[in-house]
């Protein structure tokens, strides 16, 4: 969820037109050059703590899928069972090796970025916060509007009210195990790529896929309306979201719809007051 009161209205307000304009996203296979700095030098020893404990999380996954191969390959032996091309064991294979190269693009990107420090992964974090599932072209508008928001400086979120559920690395890490490990990093991995693309950019102005936008909202993050809207939300298309995204309220809001991103997964706003 983005900042106060985070989702995205489907459709907007009656009160306020959409600015229909699509803004180009940097393009997909536009990645940016390799940053080759040592993070070991450049990053916080904070930060190189929650990054080692990411890993150790991923070595954790690691070891326990090839024990549970060994163990399983052992059983089969013991059985007289074949495990040539046992699906079973073979997903087991598969899964290790994935989660060893998805360990290994992590901290390839993290290497090849690592030249902005500390504010490379504080970008990431919020981009994997706000959008880690979604598209590149989403993680890549959420980086452009959170810098707009910050005045261009990769810090990290003041208070639950600028990003909401933001949790330090460190912590996720934490919160990681055998089973989304795999998927942490790889959307991490796309965060971070994510956040470099924005930090490479020497006209964001220019760039920004989100014409300017300091705020956004999600409708995946929407609470029905059904029961009533607490208050600074209204009903709308059968949603609650925040007064602060209609002119009635914030007369100078203007909303962006970012190339290659859809309406239903973030809408961009600038204009607002706070």
């Amino acid at each position: 969820m983005g900042f106060p009161g985070g989702g995205t209205p489907e459709k907007a307000s009656s009160s306020g037109e959409a600015d229909s304009k699509q803004v180009s996203s940097p393009d997909e296979g536009s990645a940016v050059k390799p940053c080759p700095c040592d993070p070991e030098k450049t990053m916080s020893p904070q930060m190189k703590a929650d990054i080692a404990a990411v890993n150790a999380k991923l070595d954790t996954a690691i070891t326990n899928n090839q024990n549970n191969l060994d163990s399983k390959i052992a059983s089969y032996k013991k059985k007289g069972w074949s495990t040539e091309g046992d699906p079973n064991l073979e997903n087991l294979k598969r899964h290790g090796e994935e989660l060893k190269q998805r360990k290994k693009d992590l901290n390839d990107k993290i290497n090849e970025c690592a030249c902005h420090g500390d504010g490379l992964m504080n970008l990431a974090n919020v981009v994997y916060n706000e959008a880690g599932s979604h598209s590149m072209n989403a993680k890549t508008a959420v980086a452009y509007a959170y810098m707009n928001r910050t005045g261009g400086v990769p810090r990290v979120p003041n208070n639950a009210a600028e990003i909401s559920h933001y949790k330090s690395i460190g912590t996720r890490a934490q919160g990681m195990n055998d089973s989304n490990a795999g998927l942490f990093a790889k959307q991490m991995t796309d965060s971070i790529e994510a956040a470099c693309r924005r930090l490479r950019d020497k006209d964001p102005a220019k760039n920004d896929p989100t014409n300017g936008s300091t705020h956004w909202v999600s409708p995946d993050a929407l609470p029905s309306s059904a029961n009533g809207c607490r208050n600074g939300y209204f009903a709308n298309q059968g949603r609650c979201f925040p007064t602060w995204t209609d002119k009635r309220w914030e007369p100078g809001v203007k909303e962006t719809l970012a190339e290659g991103v859809p309406r239903g997964e973030f809408v961009f706003y600038n204009g607002v007051r706070y």
